[in-house]
């Protein structure tokens, strides 16, 4: 599970309305963890995709996680239990859809070990 590198551009036009950092950011490898102030690499699932599949990891499922909830900037109509259970019912529908899982702010994939 990482932070998807696809999701910057957009997360960076929606929710900061910055259109001109989310062009820069396009082909931007680089970015920043807010919580621990760190330099990140930023990684879409493809990338980890092909990196696994040299290890035997050739069937991988990708997932979408926070692929809407973290573009709404209003954090108070988040705790709204309504609208929480109507956000939370379009995440896990969008969770392993196409084009979403490309442009959720975090993806995943999940693949069993190959055996040896």
């Amino acid at each position: 599970m990482a932070i998807n590198r696809h999701s910057v551009p957009l997360a960076l036009a929606v929710r900061s309305l910055d259109p001109a950092a989310a062009l820069r950011s396009l082909d931007e490898r680089g970015g920043a963890a807010v919580t621990f102030d760190a330099e990140i690499t930023l990684h879409t699932a493809e990338e980890v995709r092909a990196a696994l599949a040299p290890l035997g990891h050739t069937d991988c499922a990708h997932y979408g996680i926070r692929t809407v909830s973290d573009h709404i900037t209003d954090d108070d109509r988040k705790r709204d239990p309504a609208f929480y259970a109507d956000l939370e019912a379009l995440e896990l529908a969008l969770t392993d859809r196409a084009p979403y899982v490309h442009t959720a702010r975090l993806f995943q994939l999940v693949s069993r070990s190959p055996r040896r």
